[in-house]
């Protein structure tokens, strides 16, 4: 998903140093946060097998792909702290593996600071079923430490007492530990006045300003990728009437992704909201069309149980249901309870011994099946008119991510059902209980076609969420969903101008309904800012100037395995095929000529690097801006990569005026894995340093260039 900036080794390791910058800040004495550079290092996927797997590469491979980037975080962006990955590599877990931690991240890399696991890590050592590398906490977390660990996510770490004393720790082991963590919360002022402290006043008020808002729009504008455009856009903001369609059209929450911060309500929009404000004067109307995945529609009912309050939660301690509850509150829209991230049980409710129970009457308004999802850490019972429906366990109910899986009971029209929900929290470390009931039925395409007869054009806002990708979770295949791909052909067979808007935190494979929209924004999970600028670029505010920073391929078939780490096959350096869009590749609505580039020298020794000065100008009628980039690609390294990201620049040009685009290659623009020094140096040889518009061959241009 969006965990990663991107496919390439040199994009992620630039655009990590800048997160990592503006994240902790300039100030001289304290740091603003603390980034975390993760998972180190060699982490993937599949996501069910992390906790268990084994994972070895080449060491061309870790070294030219996998370290990279960590190694640019931690030796030119000062990162403060660095996540252990969950699996094992070459047979030894990420978090007390010495290869990773010690020899290459401390003594190579001079890294000191802190270490950190992923959650849970040190308890997949020696769970059944996992790792198994160990018999128990105790001795896990002693290797840990022994092995670089210097702080835990999770409880393992408690036994570091039990280890001390039974010798399999020495005080002065732990000394050095202990420093590192002590030192990272004095660098964020934990023990000094908040007077002296220049992030102190660092408010909702400030982190929710308009300022801050004008630089989410700005950002999102900018991550906008036009990849298709037959003359439809920018639409004009005279037109009667649009269709809006689709699963994420309307859902605010899609564009925050996960892992990311919630904006505040005045800033949370949907993307239907921002095309809405576009175009005050035109009629938008709007239909969710389809669900993401799910061949039926839902339609939430809580807010019909209770009559028209809600679903009932009442609230007790001690993991019982028992006596008097807490705390009772209705719920009309979702319940969502849980201590994972941002969410909560509700105000006043300590989760920690938590039991809940769900009451409510629904007479429903049809005769049929009544779906619902329910999910937990610790299962649930799910009773109907007093009779258990569902007893269900913890094991595979747990779905923080995910497609929701629906279940059904029988309801007949007018006739009052009563439901009953209950849950306990159970062992683990996040207690979670959603719960939904919804009817389902088919979309009917011909309706929505009908609604398109008098439309000037049709918007499709789908594509994925972060639950089709989240932590947790795998997507089986990397199509648009099936679904989705039918409501697209619907649209297109009525002859109106088709806008696909995909929203998605990886790649999405189109080819198979290519021909059946006229233009396609890839427009990410844009946060809170994404509604407005994407509405900016469908209406012509704003001319979109993104490149792709994944390579989007024609079809699953064109993937290597999923359990294969080997790079061969992979990504737009490796990759040998055609993909529908290539990796650096996005239109604008001008467009851009390259003249003939200068190299400040063809030839230079080993050590030095080499300027590259690009001529382009804006050959169309509209004022854009252009991300000018440099691949470099060895003539004499057969194990290299076909080509590989070395510089890149953007440029803003007026209508038919030209610039000149010098770009600085590094030194290291050519090195590659030497086995003498365990690592990377700089190859001499021959090269061609290639420029222009995307990673295409048909979007480049090549200088010969040497290292002596």
């Amino acid at each position: 998903g969006q965990e990663t900036p991107g496919e390439d080794p040199y994009l992620s390791s630039v655009m990590g140093i800048q997160t990592v910058k503006g994240m902790q800040g300039d100030d001289d004495k304290y740091y603003k946060t603390h980034a975390c550079a993760k998972h180190y290092a060699v982490h993937s996927g599949p996501e069910p097998l992390r906790h268990r797997m084994d994972v070895s590469v080449s060491q061309r491979d870790l070294w030219e792909t996998y370290l990279p980037a960590f190694k640019a975080l931690v030796t030119e962006a000062d990162v403060r702290e660095v996540m252990c990955a969950y699996q094992r590599y070459e047979g030894v877990p990420c978090c007390t593996n010495d290869r990773l931690l010690v020899d290459i991240l401390r003594n190579k890399w001079g890294y000191d600071a802190i270490v950190l696991t992923d959650c849970d890590a040190i308890n997949n050592f020696y769970t059944k079923g996992q790792h198994e590398t160990h018999p128990d906490a105790e001795h896990a977390s002693a290797d840990a430490i022994l092995h670089g660990t210097d702080l835990e996510c999770g409880i393992s770490f408690i036994s570091l007492k039990d280890a001390l004393k039974d010798g399999l720790v020495k005080e002065s082991d732990l000394d050095g530990h202990v420093k590192k963590v002590l030192t990272g919360r004095f660098e964020l002022g934990m023990f000094d006045p908040a007077d002296m402290l220049p992030w102190a006043n660092l408010g909702p008020e400030v982190i929710s300003s308009e300022s801050n808002d004008q630089l989410a729009i700005q950002s999102a504008r900018e991550s906008m990728v036009l990849l298709k455009n037959e003359s439809v856009l920018p639409l004009s903001k005279d037109v009667k009437k649009l269709l809006v369609l689709g699963p994420n059209a309307d859902n605010a929450e899609m564009l925050n992704g996960n892992y990311g911060g919630t904006p505040t309500e005045e800033h949370k929009r949907s993307i239907l909201e921002g095309i809405k404000r576009a175009v005050p004067g035109a009629e938008v109307v709007y239909s969710k069309a389809c669900e993401l995945e799910d061949e039926f529609n839902t339609t939430n009912v809580l807010a019909d149980f209770n009559g028209g309050q809600g679903l009932l939660a009442s609230f007790y301690g001690d993991k019982k249901i028992a006596g008097k509850a807490k705390l009772e509150r209705y719920y009309d829209k979702e319940i969502n309870f849980s201590t994972f991230g941002a969410w909560g049980f509700a105000e006043g409710v300590d989760a920690d011994d938590v039991a809940v129970k769900l009451t409510g009457s629904y007479t429903p308004d049809f005769t049929g099946k009544l779906s619902y999802n329910i999910s937990s850490d610790n299962g649930y019972v799910l009773k109907v008119n007093g009779k258990v429906v569902e007893k269900a366990s913890a094991s595979g109910r747990m779905r923080r991510w995910g497609v929701p899986q629906y279940k059904s009971f029988d309801v007949t029209a007018g006739k009052p059902v009563n439901v009953e929900v209950e849950y306990v929290r159970g062992s683990g470390a996040f207690a979670m209980l959603s719960a939904v009931f919804c009817k389902r039925e088919r979309p009917d395409f011909d309706a929505l076609a009908a609604m398109a007869s008098d439309a000037d054009a049709i918007i499709v806002v789908g594509g994925i969420t972060a639950q089709q990708e989240g932590e947790g979770g795998d997507r089986p295949d990397i199509e648009l969903p099936k679904i989705q791909q039918s409501l697209l052909k619907a649209m297109h067979a009525t002859g109106k101008p088709v806008v696909l808007v995909n929203c998605s935190g990886s790649a999405m494979a189109l080819a198979s309904v290519e021909d059946q929209y006229d233009a396609l924004i890839q427009a990410w999970y844009a946060g809170q800012g994404g509604a407005y600028a994407l509405a900016d670029v469908i209406f012509g505010d704003y001319n979109p100037s993104g490149k792709l920073p994944v390579t989007f391929y024609a079809s699953t078939d064109q993937l290597p395995d999923f359990m294969n780490y080997d790079m061969e096959g992979r990504t737009y350096r490796y990759f040998k095929g055609t993909p529908l869009y290539p990796f650096g590749y996005g239109l604008s609505y001008t467009t851009f000529g390259y003249g003939e580039a200068k190299l400040s020298k063809s030839s230079v020794k080993a050590g030095n690097g080499v300027d590259i000065t690009v001529p382009v100008t804006n050959t169309g009628s509209v004022d854009g801006e252009e991300v000018v980039q440099v691949y470099v690609k060895s003539l004499d390294n057969p194990d290299a990569p076909i080509k590989a990201l070395k510089g890149f620049k953007k440029v803003a040009l007026k209508a038919g005026k030209s610039a000149n685009v010098k770009i600085t290659l590094r030194p290291d623009s050519f090195s590659y894995y030497d086995s003498k020094v365990d690592g990377l140096s700089i190859l001499p040889g021959k090269y061609q340093i290639l420029y222009g518009s995307s990673s295409a061959d048909k979007d480049l241009k090549a200088l010969d260039f040497q290292v002596l």
